[in-house]
């Protein structure tokens, strides 16, 4: 299948979803993250406000806030993306009606500086290969984040056997599922 093919297939599948199944699903791979050790020595994040039955982070930024590390939300301006100070601005709606602090009041982080990203996806491979709307603004974004750990939250459909990877395309060093952690 082409990534096209791909998107649209697990996407559909995405949103026939119950409000139950995420919130459950959400749940145990909240519990999975939070419990795996992965967040030692770990000061700044840049996660994501999830939208269209994307696995929840409500409690996931409320984990880390309560924890002291400070939480960057992806805000996009034009054709790029920043890591905006979730505490730093209101929140607005982005043109794809996704949640992200006010550009003209937010604070910025360059990405070099951040120590993990925390992906939205629709569908990723077990070596960590990812397919997102296809607009590139994360894996742009990601090349620029040498050292920060590229982690991925997942519904256990949304791992795939292969996808077709390009040049251009950036890895995930770990994903997340209710099943278990790939990576």
């Amino acid at each position: 299948m082409t990534k096209q093919e791909i998107r649209e297939k697990i996407l559909n599948m995405r949103r026939g979803l119950t409000s139950k199944y995420i919130e459950d699903e959400s749940a145990k791979i909240y519990e999975r993250l939070t419990e795996s050790g992965i967040f030692e020595n770990i000061k700044s994040v840049l996660s994501y406000s999830d939208f269209d039955n994307e696995v929840k982070t409500a409690a996931l930024t409320g984990w880390m806030m309560f924890r002291g590390m400070r939480l960057y939300l992806p805000c996009v301006r034009k054709k790029e993306m920043f890591a905006a100070d979730i505490k730093s601005a209101g929140l607005e709606l982005s043109k794809f009606g996704i949640a992200q602090p006010k550009f003209a009041e937010a604070s910025f982080l360059e990405p070099g500086e951040l120590d993990m990203v925390i992906v939205p996806g629709i569908a990723f491979d077990r070596t960590g290969h990812r397919i997102g709307f296809g607009c590139g603004y994360y894996d742009d974004y990601l090349k620029k984040t040498a050292k920060a750990k590229k982690i991925a939250l997942a519904y256990d459909f949304q791992v795939i056997d292969f996808i077709p990877a390009e040049a251009h395309d950036v890895r995930m060093d770990m994903i997340i599922t209710p099943d278990g952690i790939i990576g």
